[in-house]
Parts: C-alpha cells; sequence; structure tokens
C-alpha cells in the first residue's frame, strides 16, 4: 500500500517541528532527570518526617507512651511504621535508577 502524500503545509510544520522537539534518547534523559529531582526531594521530606519520629520511638521503633496520646494511625503505630518505612524504600529504589 503506498504511503499517503504529505502536504505542502505539513512538510513546512513538520521541519519546524522536527527541529524543536529533542530526540527520543534526550526525551528520556531529560525525563530521568525530573523524576530524580523530584525523588530526592521526596527522600529530604522523608529524612525531615523521620527525624520528627526519632523523638517519638524508642531505636527498635517502638512509639514512646506519650505519644500515643496524641496522634493514633487508623491502622495502628507497628502497621503504620512499616508502611513509612516501605515508602523509604520505593524512594531509595526509584533513586537508584534515576541515577
Amino acid at each position: 500500500m503506498p504511503e499517503p502524500l504529505q502536504t505542502e503545509a505539513e512538510d513546512r510544520l513538520g521541519s519546524q517541528f522536527a527541529a524543536k522537539w529533542p530526540s527520543a534518547e534526550r526525551a528520556l534523559k531529560n525525563f530521568r532527570y525530573v523524576v530524580g529531582s523530584v525523588n530526592d526531594d521526596a527522600l529530604k521530606v522523608w529524612a525531615d518526617l523521620w527525624q520528627e519520629f526519632q523523638a517519638c520511638t524508642t531505636p527498635t521503633g517502638m512509639v514512646l507512651p506519650e505519644t500515643q496520646d496524641g496522634f493514633q494511625p487508623s491502622c495502628g503505630w507497628a502497621e503504620f511504621l512499616e508502611k513509612f518505612w516501605l515508602l523509604k524504600h520505593y524512594l531509595d529504589y526509584t533513586h537508584r535508577l534515576c541515577k
């Protein structure tokens, strides 16, 4: 089957956009940098949150009794902290993929 013929306008537009759009390799590299930057910010936020929690927990991860009087996660502290650490592992994995 023969390829459809491009009109003169399509030829002009195609050549104008081709020079402005990055190659697929460059677009992927740009995407990697953006994801890496967002992930770096997410890791910093996680570190800040964890630093706040360290004052409320023992070195083994047990929540101190005075902390339990305030915020109570609906899933319980053990599962909440487990999810918190899973988030850290996911962010670390994404970070390694982007580097």
